[in-house]
């Protein structure tokens, strides 16, 4: 997500697609909206493109804060719980580290929260 370089537009993907702000919105007053459709359609199908690529930069904020608790879970579990954070960080299998993961956030929000 962001520009595609200094100079070009905001530029957000969606399963590998770029969607992008159609250009910048036009200027208008509430006026012009109810006289002009063409105006309306135009604030329409730029508020389409806003509302995906906000979509877009929440997930990634979220997936953001979710790796940065993770990361200080485990790392606070190393020190009050190493049994845990040692299974936690030796297990190859992804399915047994989720389940370690899961112990680990439920123990990092039980007693820091």
């Amino acid at each position: 997500m962001g520009p595609e370089n200094s100079g070009g537009p905001f530029v957000a993907y969606i399963d590998g697609q770029p969607i992008e702000i159609r250009g910048p919105l036009p200027e208008f007053t509430i006026y012009d909206i109810s006289k002009d459709m063409k105006t309306a359609r135009e604030i329409l199908e730029a508020w389409v493109d806003i509302r995906i690529t906000t979509e877009v930069a929440a997930e990634g904020i979220r997936e953001f804060f979710h790796t940065m608790e993770l990361d200080t879970a485990v790392r606070l579990a190393r020190i009050f719980e190493p049994d845990l954070a040692r299974q936690y960080i030796h297990t190859k299998k992804k399915r047994t580290r989720k389940k370690y993961e899961k112990r680990i956030l439920a123990w990092f929000r039980e007693v820091f929260r």
